[in-house]
């Protein structure tokens, strides 16, 4: 069983336990820490975390990492955090699993998995949505030829979360958010498009502007792309609409209309026929437990994790094309990783 711990503890931090402790045989949660500048804080969210699941806390992040019992790290500490937290992880030779984005620069996160390969560490970065059926089975019908030739995709994710962030809250930093919805909702687009269709070549135009998030930052972000292998593309996001994402394909021989945390695809063909398709639902709950313990499988050399480190950093350099476009106002090709 691989001996984790759990770094951040806030909300996410809380998720990925509550999906594993007591209910998986490949790994647990054996201790904690969490350090967000307020010490007093910090010590009752430890506390608390450590008597919900049973849990050692740790008020100091490098005797963790000296703990001969702990195998690996849980990441869901604020963005800006990951790539030092990776690299000292790496260092102590700890497997780590941190939440997406993997960092904040395509730079940074060259720099985290250098730290991973040259000690020898599994990286693996969570993008849940990629452990969705019904993503895998929009990835078949790509691969088998059944849309023709890809004409356009779209993609877009809202989540209500930015209308309750309370005043001083990571989340609401314009520094730990660039772009709006971009790192909350945004990034789990970029990642399937990227999985169903290839590559994204450059980011034609991009905009984020603020609505209705009571702090004032923005809300709202969209994006148009091209990918290398011909097709163009949409997405876009909100931090302050109901919970809703959908994933829609358009090719000459047949479309996919898809929601994605639903779980169901409908493919429309050139001759008018419509097809629901047929798929075992996956809770977006359970999606956690799945990813964390092929996680605990990769780091036992029990096969790989799926989201290779190098699609998590081609995630990152199309957030940063985007960015740049959004505050350019021009078109930005993506950097090669």
């Amino acid at each position: 069983m691989l001996r984790c711990a759990s770094i951040g503890l806030g909300w996410w931090g809380g998720e990925h336990a509550v999906a594993t402790q007591g209910k998986s045989k490949l790994l647990r949660i054996e201790a904690c820490h969490t350090d967000s500048g307020d010490s007093a804080a910090d010590v009752a969210a430890m506390r608390d975390f450590a008597d919900r699941f049973d849990a050692r806390p740790f008020a100091r992040f490098d005797e963790l990492l000296a703990d001969q019992t702990i195998d690996a790290v849980i990441i869901t500490t604020p963005h800006s955090r990951h790539v030092p937290q990776i690299i000292a992880a790496a260092e102590a030779g700890k497997h780590v699993f941190v939440e997406k984005p993997l960092a904040l620069s395509l730079e940074s996160g060259r720099t985290a998995l250098d730290a991973c390969r040259k000690h020898g560490v599994v990286l693996a970065v969570g993008h849940n949505r990629r452990f969705m059926n019904a993503l895998q089975v929009i990835k078949n019908l790509v691969e088998d030829g059944a849309l023709g030739t890809i004409l356009h995709a779209e993609a877009h994710f809202s989540w209500p979360g930015g209308l309750t962030y309370p005043k001083g809250y990571w989340r609401a930093d314009p520094a730990e958010v660039p772009g709006g919805a971009m790192t909350a909702t945004c990034i789990h687009m970029i990642d399937s498009f990227a999985h169903l269709l290839g590559p994204i070549e450059r980011v034609i135009a991009a905009y984020a502007k603020h609505r209705a998030v009571p702090l004032g930052i923005d809300d709202t972000t969209s994006f148009l792309v091209e990918f290398q292998s011909g097709p163009t593309g949409y997405i876009g996001g909100t931090i302050a609409a109901p919970d809703m994402s959908c994933l829609n394909i358009y090719g000459v021989a047949a479309s996919i209309y898809a929601g994605i945390d639903e779980e169901q695809v409908t493919l429309h063909s050139a001759l008018g026929q419509r097809e629901e398709l047929q798929i075992e639902p996956v809770e977006p709950a359970e999606t956690l437990r799945l990813e964390l313990e092929e996680f605990a499988r990769a780091c036992a050399g029990d096969g790989s994790f799926r989201i290779d480190p190098e699609d998590a950093l081609r995630n990152i350099a199309v957030m940063e094309a985007a960015i740049t476009a959004a505050r350019s106002g021009s078109a930005t090709k993506v950097e090669t990783v």
